[in-house]
């Protein structure tokens, strides 16, 4: 999975945080880095279920060095403690895996449109309060879908409303604003590695649409999409390649 080591970084001393670390992809992230070696925060919004993933990639690898810490990425709060909990600590880069595609219009407690909080704007908010504990050479990973690439975004959709919102578009909306905000940081900080993953579509919670249709869709769609191991390379390989400013796909990587 991933890069030969002759194309990857040294294994960095310090913690790598994985958001979503339980999920299906996250999880299959966390086993790989554990593999190479790496430190890893698995930041999850629900403990337990945080905890149950970290036994399974130990089961693996029983030497994984892993942390579970309680993260929500649509949550201000949240992210403040997070970040005041990792004071002291080397922190050698950053994956914002968490995302979500709701069927229905919704905020979250702090008045935000959820879709637009856990895929753009949470992730945002962390990277920036991370930045000024990044070593040189860390990496900055943020993911993305090939739905960006068929929004167009207005000043307007950042804040969505019900009669706006609809679940794909939004969606696509929100992937289109962290792209744009991967590359304007690339270029402000030369010092990092800033690179876009695209997991491609995968078996897992994010292709149910909520609809009458998801039975139909899981029984003839399901069986040609990628593994979460397969969806997870592109992570993988984004988090070790020396590169920067680069967007990792199923298809290896290209200029952003």
């Amino acid at each position: 999975m991933g890069q030969n080591k002759s194309q990857a970084v040294k294994v960095p001393s310090g913690w790598f945080i994985v958001t979503g670390a339980n999920g299906s992809i996250g999880s299959e992230v966390v086993k790989g880095l554990a593999a190479r070696g790496y430190s890893v925060i698995m930041a999850c919004r629900n403990a337990e279920k945080g905890r149950a993933a970290a036994a399974k990639v130990l089961d693996e690898y029983p030497d994984a060095n892993l942390r579970v810490s309680v993260l929500d990425v649509t949550s201000g709060e949240s992210i403040r403690a997070f970040v005041s909990g990792l004071e002291g600590e080397r922190i050698s880069g950053i994956l914002n895996n968490a995302g979500a595609k709701f069927p229905e219009f919704g905020l979250t407690a702090e008045g935000v449109e959820r879709t637009f909080a856990i895929n753009y704007f949470g992730p945002k908010a962390l990277t920036e309060a991370l930045l000024p504990h990044l070593e040189s050479g860390s990496a900055v990973v943020n993911t993305i879908s090939l739905t960006a690439f068929l929004s167009r975004l207005s000043e307007k959709d950042f804040r969505p409303d019900r009669s706006s919102f609809g679940q794909l578009r939004t969606y696509g909306k929100s992937k289109l604003a962290m792209l744009q905000y991967t590359r304007e940081l690339a270029a402000l900080r030369p010092d990092l590695r800033i690179n876009a993953t695209d997991p491609g579509i995968v078996d897992s919670n994010m292709i149910t649409m909520g609809r009458w249709f998801d039975p139909l869709a899981d029984l003839l769609f399901r069986p040609i999409c990628k593994t979460p191991s397969q969806g997870a390379i592109p992570a993988i390989n984004a988090i070790t390649s020396p590169a920067t400013a680069r967007y990792f796909s199923g298809r290896g990587s290209r200029r952003l």
